[in-house]
């Protein structure tokens, strides 16, 4: 039964990564979707259906598989009246004329005033602007083209498009399209054909109107071999970021170092521990080394609160298996990161997937402290954090409407997100929990006394406030460190619009992170065991998590320096950002919290210690 589940799982993430590039054939009709207008001086996107000033199209919106893969977007396609045929050229095609009315050419100014640019979709690739530079010698795409511009006083409409569409013939002779390029230009009545190199654009002005829109197709041959979507990728500074890999690399090895001293020095010693516990004694000298092993009928006591941690590792969890599937499809190059609906899709797969250990993991976890109401866990598991961020969503979505943003999730959008997680999210968590309520509880290696020890009066250093800075300076900055840099780079791509990325020292970045979070994770929970401070469960967590602070604070203060956004766009910013820093958070947390769990495990089984 259990495999049928599986296969029929495995079925249907196979239908939502589904994608096809057989080609076209020679006269073929290519429908050209019309998207969405945005500006990185404001986050809030409009479909361009919803404009009065472009040309109408009757075409219903064409919507994806899981809809809120566009949603979260502001994505809404829908088909235009662009007459385009493959291996077709045509020059100066009349669209419509379309007429504005007097608030049509102040909303128009406006929009061209906040900068906002135009994105277009041809075989689900958009529709880009070209742009060299002399750091890069192949020129590289950034989505979407400008509405308009600004001269002197006044606005002038991009009324007129030359859409350049590269090709290349695969083996059954069909063409594969390999770049949407669009050049736009401003050209008034009558102007299409441009005579002569001073004519006149387009002016917006602030009464009746008419403004033809016309365009120009042509096709170019392409010998391409790469990826056609390696075009939107920024290669970022090779030399700086060597000197960040080897950075990495440092302080993981070191981190490590560390644990396998801890680790060395634990195991070394058991034959004399074995020999001397009957009449231990603690001198001032070697208190940090024995502390640790007069807790072991207390270190495995259940933690407060147990209730809630169970749940949160599960998600935990399942944000884990997201990022280990991520980047394992980065590495063997089975999606392209410049890719938003595929990347989408496989995060969705992945969670579902994710599910079955989540509950699994989090019901015997939840088992080991004595909870009886396993099916409860089990939908807190699958439930709590993501009706948090759903209720984010909601009010991110209300704020959305009420600009008549296409980022409002739509009915069909909230449907599917609903859907997915009453019909499999919380389906496929009950059956891992299921499982795990039916395995035998886990072990440990010392069996917990009914009255807890009481844990010995801190020094000033150590007392909770202080140590709690302590872990978060030290626990945090760490993990940081080593994704400092491509933290950076992302929060800079994302505010100039384009798209950064270095694959391989993304994998090796995020293996550093997570790598060296669960090395710091264990020393810190080894130090504070040494204090005989047994409260280690939470903390775990706490120090897992603790370089998404660093992350939520670094992104605030790059915002502040250097986002044009205000107002509504500044705080739909600073959401997202604590939305993002919160899962990775989360998800680096867990990690933590299995490493100090594992790591603790190990020690008390290989020392006998008898007080």
């Amino acid at each position: 039964m259990t495999y049928k589940v599986i296969f029929s799982l495995l079925l249907l993430f196979q239908s939502i990564l589904a994608f096809s590039q057989e080609g076209y054939r020679p006269g073929e009709t290519i429908p050209l979707y019309y998207n969405k207008i945005f500006s990185l001086k404001n986050p809030l996107t409009y479909s361009i259906q919803s404009l009065p000033f472009i040309c109408p199209t009757s075409s219903p919106r064409k919507k994806s598989l899981l809809v809120y893969d566009q949603d979260l977007r502001g994505d809404r396609l829908t088909q235009s009246n662009y007459k385009i045929n493959v291996l077709e050229d045509q020059e100066c095609k009349l669209l419509c004329r379309q007429f504005l009315k007097v608030e049509d050419a102040i909303l128009l100014g406006d929009l061209i005033r906040d900068e906002y640019q135009v994105e277009w979709e041809l075989d689900s690739m958009p529709g880009a602007t070209v742009s060299y530079t002399n750091e890069e010698p192949e020129h590289k795409y950034r989505i979407g083209f400008p509405l308009g511009f600004k001269s002197g006083n006044a606005y002038y409409l991009n009324n007129h498009v030359i859409i350049q569409i590269l090709y290349d013939i695969n083996d059954a002779g069909r063409c594969r399209i390999m770049g949407f390029e669009i050049y736009p230009d401003s050209i008034s009545e009558g102007e299409c054909t441009k005579k002569s190199v001073d004519y006149d654009h387009q002016k917006i002005v602030e009464r009746r109107s008419t403004v033809s829109y016309t365009y120009s197709v042509r096709w170019k041959q392409v010998n391409n071999v790469n990826n056609r979507w390696d075009a939107f990728l920024l290669s970022p500074n090779p030399e700086r970021h060597l000197y960040a890999s080897i950075n990495s690399m440092i302080v993981t090895i070191i981190s490590w170092s560390m644990v396998g001293f801890i680790l060395f020095k634990t195991r070394h010693r058991r034959s004399n521990s074995n020999q001397n516990d009957k009449d231990i004694k603690v001198y001032d000298d070697v208190e940090d080394y024995v502390g640790w092993k007069l807790i072991y009928r207390d270190v495995f006591r259940r933690p407060v609160y147990g209730g809630l941690l169970t749940p949160l590792m599960g998600t935990g969890i399942q944000l884990l298996v997201i990022a280990l599937g991520i980047l394992t499809a980065l590495y063997m190059g089975w999606y392209h990161p410049a890719e938003p609906t595929l990347l989408t899709r496989r995060a969705t797969a992945l969670f579902l997937l994710g599910s079955f250990p989540a509950g699994y993991w989090s019901a015997r976890v939840y088992k080991v402290f004595r909870g009886k109401a396993w099916v409860l866990n089990s939908l807190l598991t699958s439930s709590i954090v993501a009706s948090i961020f759903l209720c984010v969503l909601l009010i991110i979505s209300i704020l959305a409407w009420t600009q008549q943003s296409s980022l409002a999730i739509s009915f069909n959008g909230w449907l599917s997100l609903i859907s997915l997680d009453i019909f499999l999210t919380v389906p496929l968590t009950l059956i891992g929990s299921y499982l795990g309520e039916r395995k035998d509880r886990i072990e440990y290696p010392s069996r917990t006394t009914q009255i807890p020890r009481m844990i010995p009066a801190k020094r000033w250093y150590q007392l909770n406030l202080i140590r709690q800075v302590y872990i978060f300076l030290v626990g945090g900055v760490i993990p940081f460190s080593v994704i400092y840099l491509n933290w950076h780079d992302y929060l800079s791509s994302s505010i100039k619009g384009e798209f950064m990325l270095s694959i391989n020292y993304t994998i090796q970045c995020m293996t550093c992170l997570l790598t060296t979070t669960s090395a710091v994770t264990i020393i810190l929970v080894f130090l504070q065991l040494c204090t005989e401070d047994y409260l280690w469960w939470w903390q775990s967590f706490m120090i897992g998590g603790s370089s998404a602070i660093y992350m939520f604070i670094y992104g605030v203060f790059y915002f502040m320096q250097h986002s044009p956004l205000q107002g509504l766009g500044s705080f739909i910013y600073i959401v997202h950002l604590l939305m993002s820093c919160s899962l990775l958070g989360l998800c680096t947390g867990t990690l933590g919290f299995l490493s100090a769990y594992v790591f603790i495990q190990h020690i008390y089984s290989t020392v006998k210690v008898e007080v």
